[in-house]
């Protein structure tokens, strides 16, 4: 699909939705371009439009490099960030005279937004649609960092969460019914969400640091054309807006990991507390057990076997000893 915006009329406006009138348009925004259309934006500027392939390597001088005229610039582009399943893709902005010539993927609500808001103003240049589409870009990763902060807020309290103790019912008030003990807390729940969470970070990060790369290549490219000075300055400004959010995808980096060390800590003390819990019912049950096992062995010679109260001291001697390990660990607070 093609898009080609031309300023007519001293506004910016959408002139059509075709290869017609390509020469004229100051911004071609291909999205998910097919051979055909491609080939003729190569024809009609003479420029290599990078292939998915290309744009998505990793090596620098893949995704920032120069041909002749043109200014060939991609960064990893974020979309689908109304939920944890933001998707990564890469995003090409070509600089080619007054023209500039974008190669997308995926549609970000950010770039509607932006084109909404242009075709409401006055006329616009290349480097002020580049700006523009940067801008607009690094706010809505901005506004992912600001929804992912709230949300580790969240599980921060359920993690360390601590119900307080009910006071102690007085006179008429023993009658009501007590509230109902607080849920235990579904730990793994809460790593699925910090698991996600970190996902999300890696991502964030990610396009923030090709952003970051970018606007240093864009600052000197736009410097050295000379066609627009305000442009180089707000490219500087954005790189210290970037610069901000990258220290700020850091920190909610290091929250993550230390949610996800709480978190498997907390596991790890409510299997340490079950099988407390199995320990003492074991050493509990020790006693009697032994007791019983010494009078199951049904020995010929055994005093106790001709006892009339022979049965109910075995019994009174499994019962206490029983309950002398319980109360002293209860005493000693192991319980």
């Amino acid at each position: 699909m093609i898009h080609t915006y031309v300023n007519q009329s001293g506004r910016f406006v959408l002139a059509g939705e075709d290869l017609a009138g390509l020469a004229d348009a100051v911004w071609i925004d291909l999205l998910r371009p097919t051979k055909e259309e491609e080939a003729a934006v190569e024809r009609a500027f003479g420029i290599d439009v990078p292939t998915r392939e290309e744009t998505s390597e990793i090596e620098l001088s893949s995704r920032l490099y120069a041909e002749d005229d043109a200014h060939f610039m991609t960064a990893m582009m974020l979309s689908h960030t109304d939920s944890d399943n933001v998707l990564l893709s890469p995003a090409t902005f070509v600089l080619l005279g007054d023209q500039l010539v974008t190669v997308r993927y995926e549609e970000p609500r950010a770039i509607d937004v932006f084109v909404a808001r242009c075709q409401k103003s006055g006329t616009m240049t290349a480097e002020s649609l580049f700006a523009g589409l940067l801008e607009a870009l690094i706010e809505r990763a901005g506004d992912v960092l600001e929804r992912a902060g709230h949300e580790l807020d969240a599980i921060s309290r359920e993690v360390f969460s601590i119900e307080p103790p009910a006071p102690k019912a007085k006179g008429v008030a023993r009658l009501l019914p007590e509230k109902p003990k607080p849920k235990p807390r579904d730990f793994q729940s809460v790593l699925e969400r910090v698991g996600r969470k970190g996902d999300l970070m890696s991502k964030v990060y990610e396009s923030l640091n090709s952003v970051q790369r970018l606007l240093t290549y864009a600052a000197a490219t736009v410097q050295a054309r000379k066609a627009d000075k305000s442009a180089s300055s707000q490219f500087k400004l954005l790189g210290r807006d970037v610069q901000s959010l990258v220290d700020h995808a850091a920190f909610l980096t290091q929250k993550i990991n230390f949610l996800l060390d709480a978190t498997l800590g907390m596991i790890n003390i409510q299997q340490t507390s079950i099988i407390k819990i199995f320990s003492v019912a074991a050493v509990v049950f020790l006693p009697p057990t032994l007791i019983a096992s010494i009078y199951g062995m049904n020995f010929k010679f055994m005093p106790e076997l001709a006892w009339p109260s022979g049965y109910p001291f075995a019994i009174g001697m499994m019962i206490l000893s029983a309950i002398v390990p319980y109360q002293f660990f209860k005493w000693r607070g192991w319980l």
